[in-house]
């Protein structure tokens, strides 16, 4: 994929977004009802569905975008 070392991977992300917050892993799994090593399972494999990540973000307080860019600019 090019330009692909400089992608951050969603969990990368949403690590920043939890300590920006003020959110532990554990935290996040007690509000969703989800044990602690599900969670951790999840980040350690970048294993994500679009609705996992923007539960997340609902619980943490912060908006979710997602957002597909083409080379050319287009976005859809």
């Amino acid at each position: 994929m090019k330009g692909s070392g400089n992608i951050i991977t969603t969990s990368e992300k949403l690590e920043i977004a939890l300590k920006r917050q003020g959110f532990t892993k554990k935290e996040v799994a007690e509000k969703l009802g989800v044990s602690q090593p599900t969670i951790s399972k999840k980040f350690k494999y970048n294993d994500w569905r679009e609705s996992d990540v923007k539960e997340i973000c609902h619980t943490i307080g912060i908006n979710c975008e997602m957002v597909l860019k083409f080379e050319d600019g287009t976005v859809i």
